[in-house]
């Protein structure tokens, strides 16, 4: 029987890092700007109305 290591390949390992960045830069994109963006859902607000 081989020998398998339980270590992750190295291509694995930048995958899962690659991942990992990309859903943090995500997640800090929407507590900086998405907060203040309108709701897709909402009806959109008279003219010279601030959204809230």
């Amino acid at each position: 029987m081989p020998d398998e290591s339980p270590v992750l390949a190295p291509s694995r390992l930048v995958r899962w890092f690659a991942i990992a960045a990309v859903i943090v830069f995500t997640v800090a994109l929407y507590f900086r700007d998405g907060r203040r963006v309108a709701p897709l859902t909402g009806t959109p607000a008279a003219a010279g109305q601030p959204a809230n």
